[in-house]
């Protein structure tokens, strides 16, 4: 499967795409917008600010984002992320990092196996940066997440649903 997408896509950093931020910016904003005002992010713009001091300018190992462009219409078509944990002191999961984070397929390529996909270039990155774990959170995609490896670590209620905490494991010899 890999060799038919390196044959149709090219993926890159953020970083290295720059000119992509406005449109990434848009997509994240429009799929996500609650979570966005939950963080003081209330409007587009704002968003594409966050989006350059975080993905494009920060020379730090995370956030990172990778994006997946059509070879030949240069067209956005996914995305997918590492955070740093962003919740406070005092919760359960403050400090652990890194989370899996803006994993988004346009809804015209989707069934394809380009999540999957992307979800494993993150993984493979997380291991080449000497991570030992993934975690990530999720409303609905919890399947395709343990067709990667992941493992559930307990539902929470959040806000006025539930989510599902998943981890997954690279080292697994202290089990």
């Amino acid at each position: 499967m890999s060799n038919d997408f390196e044959a149709k896509y090219t993926i890159h950093l953020l970083r290295e795409k720059p000119e992509y931020v406005q449109e990434v910016s848009n997509v994240f904003y429009n799929e996500w917008q609650d979570s966005y005002h939950a963080f003081g992010l209330l409007t587009l713009e704002a968003a594409i600010q966050d989006a350059e001091m975080n993905y494009i300018r920060n020379e730090k190992q995370l956030p990172l984002l990778m994006i997946l462009l059509d070879k030949q219409s240069q067209n956005l078509i996914a995305t997918i992320g590492l955070e740093v944990c962003d919740v406070s002191p005092g919760n359960p999961y403050y400090n652990t990092t890194p989370w899996l984070a803006c994993t988004y397929t346009k809804p015209e390529y989707r069934g394809q196996g380009i999540a999957k996909y992307m979800i494993g270039k993150i993984l493979d990155l997380a291991k080449e940066l000497k991570y030992t774990y993934v975690w990530l959170w999720t409303r609905s995609a919890q399947g395709l997440f343990e067709k990667q490896g992941y493992h559930l670590v307990e539902t929470l209620r959040h806000g006025e649903s539930n989510i599902n905490v998943m981890r997954i494991d690279f080292d697994t010899s202290n089990y």
